[in-house]
């Protein structure tokens, strides 16, 4: 009888040694967390094995997900697949369709991350034009008049020269016979008369200021009607006009004068832009066409091209991403309570097992041992 307590309590006993071991060597995987000092000293063991090891285990585990699980072949399948386009159609549709029935706007866009974007497009398109005709005006500051002007405009303007003449003798024409001519030569005849006195006060015992009047204004109209006085005001104009088109820009438009001028083209420029149109008005108002082409083909032929330029080039993508570098850092940011309670989780049946495992090798032992011991 003793025999056989002897041998049961060596099975207990080795049973009990062997599943707790196996229990104590699951547990120091990961605990201690840190290190633990007794009079100065390190003691062994401490911290766990994971905790120890750690940016070792999720570098290779990093390593092992790039190189192994998400490799770029697998992403270029993945892209490739069917199904994956199907659904990148349909969301790309989805949303053109929702942006058209919305009537979205860029403005609308822009109010969600509150940003001036009118005034600041505003202030770089004057900023822009201002930089240009500064740049302009520098280069072209010594050239003459004529030099700038293009072709056509230069001939429109030369062929408006030609009418200066006739227009300007209507214009004179019209004058004298108007109302307002008239009293004008009116006044001149008579201040001429007190000007000259007596002697030619007397011409008018012979003729009233008004027959005076209707002479004079008959003879400058006769006048204005010679070729003569054509020529020689034709003359006179062209000869101005060469003048200006022969003179260097500087001459013409002084720096402070173009500084105004600038300003003002600036101004007028941007505001016959009207930004504030362009972003309140509905996006499928301002690119119809681009809405009717992403409606038909065009978003089968955006997405075949966006897969096929993301499949080429999916081996440099992963790899500025550092992806594997990106699966350490998350990694590394894990509490190794959280780490441990995650691998408790994922094997929790298989480390049940070894912990009863050690308790049946650690029975089967003591079992070994108790009848060694009897029969030696």
């Amino acid at each position: 009888m003793s025999t056989i307590l002897t041998i049961i309590s060596m099975m207990v006993i080795g049973a009990i040694i062997g599943g707790f071991t196996n229990f104590i060597a699951i547990k120091m995987l990961f605990h201690p967390y840190h290190e633990i000092r007794l009079f100065g000293y390190k003691l062994p063991f401490t911290p766990g094995l994971i905790p120890k090891r750690r940016n070792e285990l999720s570098e290779k585990v990093g390593e092992m997900v790039t190189k192994h699980l998400l490799t770029p072949e697998v992403f270029k399948e993945k892209l490739v697949n069917p199904s994956t386009k199907h659904v990148l159609e349909d969301t790309i549709k989805i949303q053109f369709n929702t942006l058209k029935e919305q009537k979205y706007t860029i403005q609308d866009f822009v109010d969600r991350i509150d940003y001036p974007l009118e005034e600041k497009i505003n202030e770089t398109l004057e900023a822009t034009i201002q930089q240009k005709v500064d740049k302009y005006y520098e280069t072209h500051k010594n050239d003459e008049l004529q030099n700038l002007i293009p072709e056509e405009i230069f001939e429109q303007l030369s062929r408006q020269v030609d009418r200066v003449t006739p227009e300007i003798l209507n214009k004179i024409d019209q004058y004298l016979s108007s109302e307002k001519g008239e009293q004008d030569i009116y006044l001149m005849v008579e201040e001429f008369f007190e000007q000259k006195g007596k002697m030619v006060g007397m011409i008018q015992m012979f003729m009233t200021t008004e027959d005076i009047v209707y002479k004079v204004k008959n003879e400058l109209r006769n006048v204005i009607k010679q070729e003569k006085i054509e020529t020689m005001i034709n003359l006179q104009v062209q000869m101005q006009y060469e003048k200006w088109m022969s003179k260097p820009l500087k001459d013409v438009l002084t720096i402070e004068r173009k500084d105004k001028t600038k300003l003002l083209i600036a101004e007028e420029l941007t505001e016959s832009i009207n930004i504030n149109k362009y972003l309140n008005t509905p996006l499928y108002e301002l690119v119809p066409k681009l809405f009717s082409y992403m409606e038909g083909e065009g978003t089968e032929r955006f997405i075949e091209y966006m897969v096929r330029k993301v499949g080429d080039n999916i081996s440099l993508i992963l790899e500025r991403m550092k992806l594997a570098e990106l699966i350490k850092n998350q990694i590394d940011k894990f509490e190794l309570s959280y780490l441990e309670k995650l691998v408790i989780e994922i094997s929790n049946k298989e480390l049940k097992l070894i912990t009863l495992l050690g308790f049946v090798l650690g029975g089967i032992i003591g079992l070994f041992q108790g009848i060694i011991a009897i029969f030696v």
